[in-house]
């Protein structure tokens, strides 16, 4: 997958980029190599498959990866569409932890992520923001790989999930073969958010990728998220961002100055 990278900080402990990812097809890419330690932070909705090893993930606008020195993996998008991520950068080799971690960022989180970068862009601020973040990371729930009726689930939420009309809990449950009550509570154990929480938790990073993008319709993102109204999606917005639509579109806009 060719790649744009732009360097937003560089320090004595890690360098932050700005990774914008072109999908070439749908095979999987030649074997990448992790120089050194790195989180990758979603800032976009474009999924792609990731395979380590005999093990494939799901790579949502939810899921951040922490890779270990020396990691060796594939890429595989989902899209055509240009998958954006903000990347850290360790500078100091650590051999033996190679294999890599997965772990779902909340809406709050992913908010920081944005406006960690917009900090960086604008050269208003310093990387206090992103070490935040990656010291969070490394304390999170991990996700094991997802495998049967509950990865199938899930990728057909991601795939759903930013339409107006997206498929109902009962037509997922459907479409792979369980009952509701049984996908339901699989799909909570294993991944730690119960179906109707990770698409709502995925709406909102779609939210905030559209307001990064300069969208000013707040009433045009809520109809074409599902919700029912601009208000139904701003409540939504700030109990689980924990700031009002207007003010993230202030912070994260084209132009903003934090």
């Amino acid at each position: 997958m060719p790649q744009e990278r732009t360097l937003l900080y560089t320090g004595r402990e890690f360098e932050v980029a700005h990774v914008r990812s072109h999908a070439h097809g749908h095979e999987w890419s030649a074997p990448y190599v992790a120089a050194s330690q790195r989180i990758v932070f979603p800032i976009s909705r474009t999924m792609l498959d990731l395979r380590f090893g005999n093990d494939t993930w799901l790579v949502d606008g939810l899921t951040a990866i922490s890779f270990g020195d020396a990691a060796i993996y594939q890429l595989r998008p989902g899209a055509q569409a240009a998958r954006r991520s903000v990347v850290v950068s360790g500078h100091q080799r650590v051999p033996g932890h190679s294999e890599p971690a997965f772990c779902f960022l909340s809406p709050r989180s992913l908010y920081r992520v944005h406006a960690a970068q917009q900090q960086l862009r604008s050269g208003s601020g310093d990387a206090t923001l992103i070490a935040s973040l990656v010291g969070e990371m490394r304390s999170a729930r991990r996700l094991a790989p997802l495998t049967g009726p509950i990865a199938n689930a899930r990728r057909l939420l991601a795939e759903t999930a930013d339409r107006h009309t997206g498929l109902s809990l009962h037509e997922i449950a459907d479409a792979v073969s369980r009952s509701p009550f049984h996908m339901a509570r699989s799909f909570r154990k294993q991944t730690g958010l119960s179906l109707h929480q990770y698409r709502q938790h995925l709406r909102l990073a779609t939210a905030l990728e559209r307001l990064v993008d300069g969208d000013r319709d707040l009433a045009g993102v809520a109809h074409d998220l599902g919700y029912c109204s601009q208000s139904h999606l701003g409540a939504v917005f700030k109990q689980e961002v924990g700031v009002t639509l207007g003010e993230a579109r202030r912070t994260l806009g084209p132009g903003a100055r934090i």
